[in-house]
């Protein structure tokens, strides 16, 4: 069932003496994106969002030349070893096929770490960098570029996304505009995580509505790793094996 309104009283009762009429536990309604909200204050959970796209938006997106992605997991750690073992135990069951790892010694008290993988799927930065908090209880960055057009990263600790960030938070579409707050990165907890200074995170980790308001997602992205202290952010796998000291995790 469907509303496009908020939900009245009479609304409601009338959907519980249904359920119950049927021997119903739960009731489920489908809304509408603008009364969503409402229903939400009226005590209905999210279990599902129906998206939608044109054909011709999403057949155009599939068709045209896009720039290459990359980026790397940064774990607050001197593990090396800690971390060269999760690599190994995690990238082989994300799907895809990893042609590959580097793992970079500790720089300014992270340790980097590139893949082929996570090169061409951002998606699974995002995973991997989850699972190597969670295993290691630590502080872990995701950062990178998508598209060659934008910037996003991830800070997580023990596994839990504690902040996020996009360059242009309605790059891939549409948002609600919570979610376009949300996708600025907040100062305080940046700050928390990795030792910045907010009013410069204020400052540089800029978003705009489009990619050409902002300087190059590669600049913009070395510039958001110099300040949050991580090295190695202006590249992904390709150049990962050229840092001094680094690991390379080969796949068969």
């Amino acid at each position: 069932m469907r509303f496009d309104e908020p939900p009245s009283e009479e609304t409601l009762r009338e959907l519980v003496d249904e359920a119950r009429e049927r021997g119903e536990e739960t009731v489920r309604v489908e809304a509408s994106r603008e009364a969503a909200d409402a229903w939400v204050r009226a005590g209905f959970g999210e279990q599902a969002r129906v998206l939608e796209v044109a054909v011709d938006d999403l057949d155009h997106r599939l068709s045209s030349h896009r720039a290459p992605s990359y980026g790397a997991v940064h774990v607050q750690t001197d593990d090396l070893d800690g971390v060269v073992r999760a690599v190994r135990q995690f990238v082989p069951r994300m799907p895809g096929g990893s042609k590959g790892s580097v793992v970079a010694p500790p720089r300014n008290g992270w340790i980097a770490v590139y893949d082929e993988l996570t090169d061409r799927d951002p998606e699974m930065l995002r995973r991997l960098a989850r699972e190597i908090s969670d295993r290691m209880g630590a502080v872990v960055l995701h950062l990178g570029v998508e598209e060659g057009q934008v910037v996003r990263f991830v800070l997580f600790e023990r596994g839990r996304v504690m902040d996020e960030y996009l360059s242009v938070p309605e790059y891939y579409g549409e948002v609600p505009p919570g979610d376009v707050i949300s996708l600025a990165a907040n100062p305080t907890v940046v700050a928390r995580l990795t030792g910045a200074n907010p009013a410069e995170v204020r400052r540089v980790v800029l978003t705009a509505g489009s990619p050409n308001e902002l300087p190059p997602a590669g600049e913009l992205a070395a510039s958001v790793g110099s300040l949050l202290g991580v090295e190695g952010a202006g590249h992904g796998y390709e150049r990962a094996g050229e840092i001094p000291g680094a690991i390379e995790v080969p796949r068969e």
